[in-house]
């Protein structure tokens, strides 16, 4: 194999090609580079700046092998690499390919009624796609499509599937009942399966909520039977997404070392799996514990880096968090002309989002900005809109938390 394929591809070609027909590809890989040599000898002795976009390579590779694979093979077998394609580029966070890609299997099945699965689940690939990028409207549509379609063919673990990311989606736009009810009907319509992956989702979303409302004991059982399920068939970026949520919990916790601990196995898998927007999200969460063991250089270090995996992801939910720890961090060395720059961008981003939990979250970071500028009206406005939203989802550690600090 050619090391300049990327690896996802490649160690993916012997399960769907003769070894004629990788070479042939190859030899077509080979003979693009040749052409985008050329191109870069003609860019030196071009005057203009020009720059070719990160992740530009992997996309012309799935261009490539697609076009090659679609009379090649039979359509079955095409349609499984395309799956395979699809959620290889969700997790290299290249999501315009994996949407057009699922797009491309959805035209393929549209008109086969034995294929209608297939349809559905691409639906709901881009689903999950749209909720990564906070998309609420575009991502509830494909949902919507997934579950009509799987309804038909009476196949219910998908619908539970379904059911399981509109948990996720009601939870980030800050609906943390509506996010119960989706996860509690998803669980139930699998408690007569075996399916370990499918009821370890459930587990961890439902230990996420648990974890929002405070209550930190029920959320580490839910994350640590969910660890269990997915140890049974190693599925790393499982894995590493609930270190991850175990780690949030004991940062709650202000256990700081345990949360160290988790955040770097989940980073090590994912590392390991290239899985970037779990990337992102734990050079987030590393910031936030330095920040609060008020190793401010560290901190802004690993927010950094996780702002610029969110901007190449447009993981737009990320970007308002890093923004919102950036706040805080300048807040603690005193810096309160730029925290509250940053406080303000977290806030606009989460506004435009629509995430009410992690505009609460900012709320309460604005008014101890205020309280300690001396600011006390401001103060007080921020921490009642953050108050307000605490007891709509019932969240007596942070309802406690505000009122404390309202008296103070």
């Amino acid at each position: 194999m050619t090391e300049n394929i990327n690896k996802s591809i490649s160690e993916v070609l012997p399960d769907f090609f003769s070894d004629k027909l990788i070479a042939e590809f190859l030899h077509i890989f080979e003979s693009s580079l040749k052409i985008k040599a050329d191109t870069k000898a003609f860019q030196q002795k071009s005057p203009l700046d020009f720059q070719i976009e990160e992740g530009l390579s992997y996309r012309s590779q799935i261009d490539l092998l697609v076009t090659f694979a679609e009379n090649k093979i039979e359509k079955e077998k095409f349609l499984s690499l395309l799956l395979y394609l699809g959620q290889a580029s969700i997790t290299n966070g290249e999501f315009p390919a994996a949407i057009d890609i699922n797009e491309k299997i959805i035209n393929l099945t549209k008109d086969d009624s034995d294929m209608t699965n297939l349809a559905a689940n691409a639906h709901l690939l881009i689903g999950e796609i749209y909720s990564r990028q906070a998309s609420w409207q575009n991502c509830l549509e494909s949902i919507s499509i997934a579950i009509s379609l799987l309804s038909s063919i009476n196949d219910v673990k998908g619908v539970a599937k379904c059911e399981n990311l509109l948990g996720t989606v009601y939870g980030d736009l800050g609906n943390i009942q509506k996010a119960i009810e989706n996860f509690e009907s998803a669980l139930e319509k699998l408690n007569e399966e075996l399916n370990y992956t499918n009821k370890g989702k459930i587990e961890i979303n439902l230990g996420i909520v648990k974890s929002i409302k405070g209550i930190y004991d029920e959320a580490l059982v839910y994350f640590k039977r969910a660890l269990i399920h997915y140890e049974k068939v190693d599925d790393k970026k499982r894995i590493a997404e609930i270190h991850q949520n175990i780690g949030m919990v004991y940062l709650k916790k202000e256990e700081y070392q345990l949360a160290l601990n988790e955040f770097d196995d989940s980073l090590a898998l994912a590392l390991e799996t290239n899985y970037q927007q779990q990337i992102g999200i734990v050079y987030l969460s590393k910031a936030s514990v330095y920040s609060s063991l008020n190793d401010y250089s560290l901190a802004n270090a690993f927010a950094d880096k996780s702002l610029e995996v969110s901007h190449k992801l447009n993981d737009k939910l990320t970007i308002a968090d890093v923004y919102k720890i950036k706040g805080i961090i300048q807040k603690k060395v005193s810096n309160f002309l730029l925290a509250e720059n940053y406080l303000l961008t977290s806030l606009r981003l989460n506004t435009e989002a629509g995430n009410q939990l992690n505009l609460a979250e900012t709320y309460q970071e604005l008014g101890l900005l205020y309280k300690q500028t001396g600011k006390m009206e401001e103060s007080k406005k921020y921490f009642n809109l953050a108050l307000e939203y605490f007891k709509e989802i019932n969240s007596e550690t942070d309802i406690s938390t505000i009122l404390k600090l309202l008296n103070d």
